[in-house]
């Protein structure tokens, strides 16, 4: 037994039927979108055919409207040479045990743990969903794995990550050096 539609489900019904398959997706993406991403911050600024480039590594990065500049947090473990792992996709899982390892943790303030294990969730200037960091974390994490190298600390899995945060923070002085002076 079928249940016919009446009053306004006919009315949408016959909506939905006359509307091409394209445009009913597209539909369907702007409520998606409204339903999960309003109270997201969203990006004023940035694609991710624009992405941050620091020496042969590219990071897509965005601004809020809030101003903040914000790394996606895939981007952040790519210049940081990092492996997903077995945390998969959950890049801020993967970045959240790194820290936390015994050779890392002693270098890493409470305040840089808790950024990571809560990263950005926003809005992009496309309309999709990413996690990301404010840029100076990446920098706050160089100088800490640097640092516990520094103090022997780091497993031999680890000596690739800092030699890759050694380039990172070279870049950043030399982009850093620029900027001052322009």
């Amino acid at each position: 037994m079928t249940i016919q539609p009446t009053g306004k489900a006919k009315g949408g019904l016959a909506r939905a039927e006359s509307l091409t398959p394209d445009q009913r997706i597209e539909i369907a993406r702007k409520a998606a979108l409204a339903r999960w991403d309003s109270d997201l911050p969203k990006a004023e600024f940035g694609a991710p055919d624009r992405p941050l480039r620091i020496g042969n590594w590219e990071v897509p990065c965005y601004v809020l409207a809030d101003k903040r500049r914000v790394l996606v947090q895939g981007g952040v473990m790519k210049a940081l040479d990092m492996s997903q792992g077995t945390a998969g996709r959950g890049g801020g899982d993967r970045l959240a045990k790194f820290v936390a390892t015994k050779g890392i943790s002693p270098f890493v303030s409470e305040e840089l743990a808790n950024v990571i294990k809560n990263p950005i969730n926003f809005q992009t200037t496309s309309g999709s969903r990413a996690y990301g960091y404010e840029a100076t974390v990446l920098a706050d994490l160089c100088d800490s794995v640097l640092e516990a190298r520094k103090h022997g600390n780091l497993h031999y899995q680890q000596v690739h990550i800092a030699e890759q945060c050694e380039v990172l923070v070279r870049a950043f002085a030399k982009v850093g050096i620029i900027a001052l002076v322009d």
